[in-house]
């Protein structure tokens, strides 16, 4: 039996469902995961963020964070084997922790995609107007900005709406060129001053509180690794791509961001990181290779546009999950009748995209304010719905006759994990507005509850179709179907 044949439609009509089903391989899948991530602009910019707390451990805070996140990935998984679907984490929470915790993820979630997309336009405004000055261009100006914002939204929207494997293989390329340029300048570091470094293998004056604080900002730099969850209906074979895919990529981007920061560290001293505003671009002048800062600024930017595809792509499968089940108005079910793509839920997501940065750009917002403003939001999202996945994953298990005992442990370390993220960034109470934002959040979070929970007074009978839009899948070894 192949996983293919193993597949069980839950819903009536789930074979047919506008999208390109069944054309995604594993590379593909893949792709949709590491550009959700953005690696490389972590790679350019998370190290100067971490250093501040944990110095020369900067490195040892990247290791630990991925172990944290393959905790999380690893509960993502239990999900994965045996569920597919297009509404990423939303419809694993539906199996586990029924209706309200799966709406709670579900716009949480979508409330991730979303900023962290608006951090994705606002990267390449601030990068491609770095690189515009390069050539004599002044591009910081507010109406210059407001076009790069644009047109940044305005392209990521249109490689999403004409075809989910165009806009995968896309921000894959976009990365894979990046990264490269990054372990590049990388590799002329080492060959120039040498790899060895005492202090960072010592962890010399990097104090054990300040890196489990590192840890706390380490871990943000991996939320998206596990949009490839969304593509449960594209897949060709979602029981093995997407787990693979989720951990494959929670791994990789963690060795790069260990490398960014050991390599960052070397070339340019932990003191010097924390004040530089441009890492990249210092670390090419260490190595001699100044002029190289405008190829690293061209991948960074292109790794923003990337993070923008890729979040619109699975933002707009989870609305058209919520809408399929009933949550949200059915227009958002229509897809593209030839690239097959959700484009009405595409449609609905870039007027946020856009408009919220260029108001806050108009109220006067810096765009490295907004960045860290829009970021911290969609962090929030992220994490609620991670929380809520691991935290159902033994009763998913259980109802299906699977869950051991280290299922369960499993999912107390991933929520620990989460708990701790949550807690560190909320105490002590942040500075002004940041200490504002956990409650904008979760204003916006409980307008979703709120709309849910009034259709389900409307229409209490839609309240059973949460989690209906989904297949049971199996993996090749797996010969039984375990009913719902």
């Amino acid at each position: 039996m192949t996983a293919a044949e193993a597949v069980r439609p839950v819903q009536e009509g789930l074979e047919d469902t506008g999208l390109a089903r069944k054309t995604m391989g594993p590379v593909e899948v893949l792709a949709q995961s590491i550009a959700a991530i953005a690696p490389s602009a972590v790679m350019a910019t998370g190290p100067a963020l971490v250093v501040l707390s944990a110095g020369n451990g900067t490195w040892l805070s990247y290791g630990l964070a991925m172990v944290l996140v393959l905790l999380i990935g690893l509960c993502v998984v239990q999900y994965g084997t045996h569920v597919a679907s297009t509404g990423s984490l939303y419809s694993y929470v539906a199996n586990s922790l029924g209706p309200g915790g799966a709406v709670t993820a579900g716009f949480g979630l979508v409330l991730g995609y979303v900023f962290i997309a608006i951090v994705g336009v606002v990267g390449v405004g601030i990068y491609g107007a770095s690189l515009l000055d390069g050539i004599g261009v002044n591009a910081t100006s507010r109406p210059a900005q407001v076009l790069l914002f644009a047109l940044a939204a305005a392209a990521a929207a249109g490689f999403a709406r004409f075809g989910i494997k165009l806009s995968t293989r896309l921000g894959l390329v976009l990365e894979v060129v990046s990264v490269s340029a990054i372990l590049v300048l990388i590799a002329v570091v080492f060959g120039r001053h040498g790899v060895s470094d005492g202090a960072q293998a010592h962890l010399t004056g990097a104090p054990s509180n300040g890196i489990t604080f590192g840890v706390v900002l380490a871990t943000l730099g991996f939320v998206g690794f596990e949009s490839s969850a969304a593509l449960g209906a594209e897949a060709k074979d979602p029981a093995r791509a997407i787990p693979r895919a989720v951990l494959t990529s929670a791994f990789f981007v963690g060795v790069m961001y260990i490398l960014a920061a050991y390599a960052t560290i070397k070339g340019l001293g932990a003191e010097a990181l924390g004040k530089s505003a441009a890492p990249m671009d210092d670390l090419a002048k260490v190595a001699g290779l100044k002029a190289f800062r405008y190829v690293i600024d061209l991948g960074v930017m292109m790794s923003f546009f990337a993070v923008i595809i890729a979040s619109i792509n699975a933002a707009a499968r989870v609305l058209y999950t919520m809408a399929h089940e009933k949550v949200l108005p059915a227009a958002l079910t229509r897809t593209h009748p030839k690239h097959r793509t959700p484009h009405v839920a595409i449609a609905a997501l870039v007027p946020v995209v856009l408009l919220v940065p260029l108001g806050m750009l108009v109220y006067g917002t810096t765009p490295l304010n907004i960045y860290a403003y829009t970021g911290t939001i969609g962090t929030f999202g992220y994490l609620t719905a991670y929380l809520l996945m691991a935290a159902g994953m033994p009763t998913f298990l259980r109802s299906r006759g699977l869950m051991r005992p280290q299922h369960v442990a499993l999912a107390a370390a991933a929520v620990l994990a989460v708990v701790y993220v949550v807690y560190k960034n909320l105490v002590p109470i942040p500075a002004s507005p940041y200490n504002a934002l956990p409650y904008l959040y979760l204003a916006m979070l409980a307008a979703g509850v709120i709309w849910y929970l009034i259709t389900r007074t409307r229409h209490p009978e839609h309240r059973h179709l949460v989690g209906t839009f989904e297949e049971e899948v199996h993996t090749p070894h797996e010969h039984t179907t375990h009913p719902r």
